[in-house]
């Protein structure tokens, strides 16, 4: 009797093992980081210098196998600019390339800029299924329409990715709108990303305004960048956010492994002067890896 006790013990201990390895080898292997980054006017004249400052970018993207941009400010038919943002990052990262996933220039004034999607173009995690600037039912409350990415994650499944970036004076309105966004792709069953420069802090939005928008419009989503978490190298704001379906009502819930969530603080990880980081961006860079 010890002996088939004893022997069912170990069976069930050596299944755990394997299933926890076979578990861990998974997570490792289908991980990605995903960023979202305000590049802070990246225009031509900005891309075009091959100087520490488009050296220090290139080095921050590289850490991301997909990172949504705000603030590139191309005119051109060519793409120019983003053309000189690949070539800056395929010179620090000769073995990985990117693909970029370009908006229209979006704004309501004369004031433009694209939004864009970076990804490792080889990478066997990711598959590109879909791309589009949101025109749908409240696509003109917006200065920017939300930037909408649908990809599939291997060992996971699809996700939606809504890239923003709101107008300072019309935050709280802009955020509400995301809500009936978000709606609109609930027959999706997809897992939902929100990310992007959403403005969402100090004087933009007060505590009292972000708690409803916490509580009656994203209560089914988890914030991985919170209040606490300083996204501005000129203020003690939040701007920046991530936000990610939990799995509660129509949408799927987004792994994302704990710890992994926060910015990069680039000026003190290159120990830069606060000039030169000033001239990369007065943003850091939001990041988390799913799975």
């Amino acid at each position: 009797m010890y002996y088939f006790i004893h022997c069912t013990t170990l069976f069930i201990f050596a299944c755990s093992i394997y299933q926890t390895d076979n578990f861990l080898l998974k997570n490792r292997i289908s991980k990605i980081k995903i960023g979202s980054f305000n590049l802070r006017r990246y225009s031509l004249a900005k891309a075009t210098p091959t100087n520490s400052v488009n050296l220090h970018i290139s080095k921050i993207l590289k850490r991301y196998d997909l990172v949504f941009l705000q603030e590139i400010i191309d005119a051109s038919n060519d793409n120019r600019v983003i053309n000189h943002l690949l070539n800056h990052l395929h010179k620090q990262s000769k073995s990985i390339k990117y693909e970029a996933i370009i908006s229209s220039p979006l704004g309501l004034t004369s004031y433009k800029e694209r939004l864009v999607y970076l990804y490792r173009k080889k990478s066997s995690h990711i598959q590109i299924l879909s791309s589009y600037v949101y025109n749908g039912s409240v696509s003109k409350m917006f200065e920017r329409p939300p930037f909408i990415l649908h990809i599939k994650l291997s060992s996971f499944g699809q996700i939606i990715f809504i890239g923003v970036h709101l107008k300072p004076d019309n935050v709280y309105n802009e955020f509400r709108f995301l809500r009936t966004v978000i709606d609109e792709f609930k027959e999706q069953s997809s897992s939902i990303i929100l990310l992007g420069d959403f403005n969402a802090d100090c004087s933009y939005l007060n505590n009292a305004k972000k708690k409803e928008i916490r509580t009656s419009y994203f209560n089914e989503f988890q914030w991985l960048i919170d209040d606490r978490t300083e996204t501005n190298l000129l203020q003690s704001c939040s701007y920046d956010r991530i936000l990610v379906s939990s799995g509660i009502n129509h949408w799927k819930k987004v792994n994302w492994k704990a710890k992994t969530n926060g910015t990069f603080e680039f000026d003190k990880k290159f120990k830069l002067t606060k000039q030169l980081a000033l001239q990369i961006s007065d943003h850091y860079p939001v990041e988390v890896d799913i799975y």
